[in-house]
């Protein structure tokens, strides 16, 4: 076989699978953008953390959208309410696909910014801004959730 034979299947191959993918990323468009037509929601965040300052809020809001590799941009389109799986299924709705390691990166994230073991929370349920509120103290709150 010729190399512009070899170069020519490479070249079919991935444009097949160019073709299969694009109904999975119009979905997955779909889904997220129920949090990118969001308007701001740093007025939620200040409503449920009053006493804390809106740059700890944005803070958090990077690290979560760090380890999700969403644009900078976007961390103000998460409420308090968003539950970190339901970001999540967004982007895998089927179990069994590959990921690019969002929930770790997030994980190590946290650890590394506010020395929380995500790991150690087992409600996966847990909102956004239950995480922040954990971060704020968060040897006091993960006594309380683990106990």
């Amino acid at each position: 076989m010729t190399v512009m034979m070899q170069i020519g299947i490479i070249v079919a191959i991935a444009i097949i699978v160019a073709i299969a993918i694009i109904p999975f990323e119009r979905e997955r468009r779909k889904r997220l953008g129920a949090y990118w037509q969001r308007s701001c929601t740093g007025t939620e965040w200040r409503n449920r953390f009053p006493d804390v300052p809106k740059d700890a809020i944005r803070e958090f809001l990077q690290v979560f959208v760090d380890g999700f590799a969403f644009s900078h941009k976007k961390r103000l389109k998460f409420s308090p309410d968003d539950k970190v799986m339901d970001v999540y299924r967004a982007l895998y709705p089927s179990t069994g696909w590959p990921d690019a390691l969002e929930l770790e990166t997030f994980a190590v994230n946290l650890e590394e910014k506010y020395g929380l073991d995500l790991a150690k929370i087992e409600d996966h349920e847990i909102t956004l801004g239950r995480l922040f509120q954990i971060t704020r103290n968060p040897n006091q709150q993960m006594q309380s959730i683990c106990a």
